[in-house]
């Protein structure tokens, strides 16, 4: 008796541009093969006489537990560009110290201007810029009278340049996923769980799903990415895949 026990390992080979991308760490992975069929029925009680068969839709779904940044791009029909950004700080709140009788606090970033700073204190009203404070590189200099040394105020935002080790991806809304080469490998054991053969399917044409969910939550876990992929039937073939089984030497 051989079974398959183990899920698929994926290639994924841009048809256009030769570029690889690949995953050993899926968590599930289905091939879902579907046939339209009509059936015939004729005579007496309606019996069924013919079954004509009228098209075979293929489609593979992925769930991977790592974070493939490079399939997202695929998925939005784009390449990753390096080089210096823009980003936006997250909300923190940063202890008003004494510095050479000023009031200060230390951002972790220098922001791009001082308009794109957001101060509150710890009441919730928003610091007026150059009234209530200014700013030196990273280093804004308290000049609210009600805000003292050892007081919390709360940075909301602001804007700071990336390096330029920075990866960014365009979403556009004019841009979708082009045709790959989708391989996927996967091993048949048998009951004493020696490996007998590996399990290879090819699909020359599949298209990569252009919807995707990015799912959060506040208990920490890994969030699974999902990938679908219709197969399409080649330009000038009526093979849509191949299945190999292949011995171990």
């Amino acid at each position: 008796m051989s079974m398959i026990c183990d899920v698929f390992d994926v290639v994924v080979i841009d048809n256009a541009t030769g570029e690889v991308a690949g995953s050993t760490t899926l968590t599930s992975s289905n091939i879902a093969v579907e046939v339209q069929e009509q059936e015939v029925r004729a005579g007496k009680g309606n019996g069924l006489v013919a079954i004509l068969h009228s098209a075979r839709d293929i489609n593979v779904e992925c769930e991977d537990v790592s974070f493939k940044y490079d399939w997202m791009a695929r998925k939005l029909g784009q390449t990753i560009v390096t080089g210096a950004g823009v980003a936006y700080a997250m909300p923190d709140w940063y202890t008003v110290v004494m510095e050479s009788s000023a009031k200060v606090i230390t951002l972790p970033s220098t922001p791009t201007s001082i308009d794109t700073l957001a101060i509150f204190d710890k009441n919730g009203a928003k610091l007026v810029k150059t009234t209530d404070y200014t700013l030196a590189a990273g280093k804004v200099t308290i000049l609210k009278v009600d805000v003292a040394a050892g007081d919390q105020v709360e940075v909301r935002t602001y804007k700071y340049a990336t390096p330029a080790s920075t990866e960014t991806i365009n979403i556009d809304s004019t841009s979708f996923p082009s045709g790959v080469t989708l391989v996927l490998d996967t091993i048949e054991i048998n009951e004493d769980e020696e490996p007998l053969n590996r399990i290879q399917y090819t699909f020359p044409q599949a298209m990569m799903g252009g919807s995707f969910t990015v799912n959060t939550a506040s208990e920490r876990n890994a969030a699974a990415q999902n990938t679908t992929f219709r197969i399409v039937k080649p330009k000038n073939s009526k093979v849509v895949g191949t299945i190999q089984r292949i011995p171990f030497e």
